[in-house]
């Protein structure tokens, strides 16, 4: 990996309340792959508060965004023309045959409730407190072929193979999942964070720099 000044580019989002414009930074230092830093095809999407920031191409590429009136929100980067509609609160496991690329990221807002039942499958806690709180267990489990690494308390990295549909936010297509997953309960601040790189695994170092950043920025 080499540092490289990326762009920020603000994301197209929706927001179910008022926002404020936060001042965002021309560019940001990121660790990528040599030859995406040569090519210069790679940025920084943000929405316009920064509650939601991520690496990814810029050529052929396109951001969307949707931000809830809980604070809530999801960051969506994917190819021009790619139809993605993923349902808030629910897993997006694709057809064994799809060959769907996209970057996501997630954040639940100040809710406990819903930071619990995002961190469930990889966090003992979250599961303890997904059963107390919603008196069922996760919506997403685990499954055993899914890899999982633990980087530090608040830190659990994923790998879904393909055709593995588990916590991946998109999994289960012919390309692997990478992910992280942040549970970091505080009082007035997101409650967890996830993002998936579901991408070709010849771009597996682009993955790695686009979770590398966002642990940096929310971990």
């Amino acid at each position: 990996m080499v540092t490289a000044s990326l762009p920020l580019i603000v994301c197209q989002a929706t927001a179910g309340a008022p926002t404020t414009t936060t001042s965002l930074p021309a560019s940001v230092s990121v660790r990528v792959p040599p030859s995406d830093a040569q090519q210069g095809n790679l940025a920084v999407y943000s929405d316009l508060t920064g509650r939601l920031m991520l690496v990814g191409p810029t050529s052929g590429w396109t951001c969307n965004g949707n931000f809830g009136a809980d604070g809530s929100g999801t960051m969506v980067l994917a190819p021009v023309g790619t139809s993605v509609a993923p349902a808030a609160g629910s897993p997006w496991h694709l057809a064994p045959s799809s060959s769907l690329q996209a970057i996501v990221a997630q954040e639940t807002g100040a809710s406990p409730v819903q930071g619990a039942a995002l961190a469930c499958p990889l966090f003992s806690a979250a599961r303890t407190a997904t059963q107390q709180n919603l008196g069922r267990g996760c919506a997403v489990t685990s499954p055993t072929q899914e890899h999982v690494s633990t980087l530090s308390p608040s830190a659990v990295a994923f790998e879904d193979p393909p055709g593995t549909a588990g916590v991946g936010f998109p999994s289960g297509g012919q390309n692997p999942a990478n992910g992280v997953v942040l549970y970091q309960p505080k009082p007035t601040e997101a409650t967890a964070y996830q993002a998936t790189c579901t991408l070709p695994s010849t771009q597996h170092d682009l993955c790695t720099a686009v979770l590398d950043q966002f642990v940096a920025t929310f971990g």
